[in-house]
């Protein structure tokens, strides 16, 4: 199952690696077009048997698309991750392993909605400027996804303008000012690998909120880089405030990108996540 633009066309070289390796095996397979595929997801469904097993090609992008798309039609079967996308937050958690077993992280994963939509998410969702810097990198063309994400965040950072934002937590109601951005986290990574929650888990029952606000520009350089090797909490009492928790009700006083899983919605002011 592959997604014939994931990692700028990569993804196509991965499959035929992937082929020359079930043909050695004599292993019998087909492969999908996963923009093929979810034209009619039911035809999809009814030619998997029972015993079959389910390899995604791709990345973050490829995921988040194949669990919204098969969600209403209960697919149990053993899933793995060939790991061939650009930024390959999900998969960075897997150190070493190309082909990955993916079937228990996407049994029960969190759900956000927004503009009433409703979708599901692997690794993050937020908005503020991260939301605009994932805007730009997808607009790229480098696949240098990690690289692109820090770049572009320099220059997004000296004309964003910060917003005032209300998060309510499992009923707790908090306010922060002068907010660069919100993000709230399934797994350890985001923006082409970044481990801003470090100590998140996948399989627990709760999911991790990251505001990073009242910083001035400086400042903010200044921390920035410490995000990427996941340090950034050891500096207490700079404007980065973590929340823990299953429900989160998110409002800006202003339209803001959102992001999720490396997609993008623009002129949000509200969404809800649940675990």
């Amino acid at each position: 199952f592959f997604n014939p633009l994931s990692n700028n066309g990569a993804s196509k070289l991965a499959l035929k690696k992937l082929e020359l390796l079930l043909d050695e095996k004599n292993e019998l397979y087909e492969s999908t077009d996963i923009i093929e595929a979810s034209k009619d997801i039911a035809s999809f469904k009814a030619r998997i048997k029972k015993e079959d097993k389910i390899i995604i090609i791709g990345g973050d992008g490829t995921l988040h698309k194949y669990i919204n798309q098969t969600r209403k039609f209960a697919i149990t079967n053993e899933t793995y991750l060939y790991k061939a996308g650009t930024g390959n937050d999900f998969s960075r958690e897997f150190k070493n392993v190309q082909l990955i077993n993916i079937t228990e992280y996407i049994k029960d994963v969190p759900v956000f909605s927004f503009d009433g939509k409703e979708e599901l998410f692997l690794n993050c969702t937020g908005f503020g400027v991260d939301g605009e810097v994932c805007r730009m990198v997808n607009e790229s063309t480098d696949s240098k996804k990690g690289i692109q994400y820090f770049k572009n965040a320099l220059k997004t950072f000296k004309k964003f303008k910060r917003y005032d934002l209300e998060i309510t937590v499992d009923g707790v109601r908090h306010i922060y000012k002068n907010v660069w951005f919100t993000t709230i986290m399934n797994g350890k990574y985001f923006g082409g690998g970044m481990k801003l929650s470090p100590s998140a888990e996948r399989l627990d029952d709760k999911l991790e909120c990251y505001v990073i606000h009242s910083l001035g520009l400086l400042k903010l350089l200044l921390l920035f880089p410490t995000i990427f090797i996941g340090k950034h909490m050891l500096f207490k009492g700079v404007g980065i405030s973590k929340l823990d928790g299953k429900e989160f009700i998110v409002k800006a006083n202003t339209e803001e990108v959102l992001e999720s899983d490396g997609e993008v919605y623009t002129g949000i002011k509200e969404f809800i996540v649940k675990r």
